[in-house]
């Protein structure tokens, strides 16, 4: 199985209900071609670089997932036939992807902010204002 991720575009003029049954229809797509959805992302709508069918504006949403490369062909012949599509891109992100690194990402999932390198320092050198290693004289000539 292969792990994908669709880029695409939509009219910016879309309800709520308009887009999540657009969104619903490919999703179903890649599911009943016994493919997995690991993420759905609504980026929202942003004015775009240039026009694109004559709008200004446009709606993005990313899709993540993991299938065979049959499901590719198939959603983007759809793609080309919606009208509520403007642009799509489809980039393939692993060739040969397995569901169990996904759980183990998922079981793994911390933020990159909350994983702090240790420091080696003492109570006493904190008190001090120094770092294990340095004196208070070696630090007398660092502006804070």
């Amino acid at each position: 199985m292969r792990r994908y991720e669709i880029l695409l575009i939509a009219h910016a003029d879309l309800s709520d209900d308009d887009l999540n049954e657009l969104i619903e229809r490919y999703n179903n797509i890649i599911t009943n071609s016994k493919g997995t959805i690991i993420k759905v992302d609504k980026w929202g709508t942003r004015k775009l670089a240039y026009e694109i069918k004559k709008q200004s504006k446009g709606t993005y949403v990313l899709t993540d997932f993991v299938g065979k490369s049959d499901i590719v062909p198939e959603l983007e012949r759809n793609f080309k036939i919606d009208d509520k599509i403007l642009k799509f891109l489809t980039v393939l992100k692993d060739d040969d992807f397995d569901l169990q690194e996904l759980e183990k990402e998922k079981q793994a999932d911390i933020p990159p902010e909350t994983i702090i390198p240790p420091l080696n320092i003492s109570v006493e050198s904190a008190k001090e204002g120094s770092i294990e290693g340095e004196s208070a004289e070696d630090t007398k000539g660092v502006k804070e």
